[in-house]
């Protein structure tokens, strides 16, 4: 039953984070328990869990209804990623130099072909590697530890916003991380500092008004 329970998990948490279950659906028990093939005690027990992650809220005599991210989560989560590089780039200019820049290479390629492919998933994903490739340079394990988990919610917030808004401009980390990775080959501390600045009292000024 155990495994039962964690395949069910694991199926629907990728659902959700990959907004395939866009906020305001309303799931059911025994629709998810016939596309599974299993019983609903194990979809029961799996949907607990992603209700204490967040994801769902079960709401009485209508089903399980799939949660808005919250705007307010969001924020806090990209201000301490912020501050994680503020530290970095501020108090551990030593540390630059441990940073994987050929690896921070290959995500930002990766990052310009998806968009070159209007992938934005794989846009994303790799946005993201490319934001963590940096702060493991400061080589904290507890740090990685909080940021990795971060971008599962930040994953899913950034393609339910890009479903919902698909007019606007989604590409913006694209110039953002040229502009870092030059910038961290450079050492030129003022540069990268200048851009996490600016790149972040834009998405803050953009999701908090």
């Amino acid at each position: 039953m155990q495994h039962l329970e964690e395949k069910a998990f694991l199926f629907l948490r990728n659902l959700l984070i990959h907004g395939e279950y866009m906020p305001g659906t309303l799931l059911s028990e025994n629709e998810l328990a016939r596309q599974l093939d299993m019983s609903r005690t194990p979809i029961r027990a799996a949907i607990s869990r992603l209700e204490g992650e967040g994801f769902l809220e079960t709401v009485k005599n209508r089903g399980i209804l799939v949660k808005d991210p919250s705007y307010k989560e969001l924020l806090d989560m990209l201000e301490v990623i912020f501050t994680f590089q503020y530290y970095q780039f501020n108090y551990q200019k030593r540390n630059l130099s441990q940073i994987d820049t050929p690896l921070l290479k290959k995500y930002l390629d990766e990052q310009l072909h998806c968009t070159s492919k209007n992938d934005y998933i794989g846009y994303v994903q790799n946005t993201l590697s490319f934001i963590r490739t940096i702060i493991s340079g400061v080589h904290n394990a507890e740090m990685s530890k909080i940021i990795d988990g971060f971008f599962d919610r930040i994953f899913r917030f950034s393609i339910i916003n890009y479903k919902r808004t698909p007019h606007h401009s989604h590409y913006s980390a694209n110039a953002i991380n040229q502009k870092m990775y030059h910038a961290i080959l450079e050492n030129d501390y003022e540069t990268i500092k200048q851009t996490l600045d600016k790149y972040y009292e834009t998405i803050f000024h953009r999701f908090s008004s």
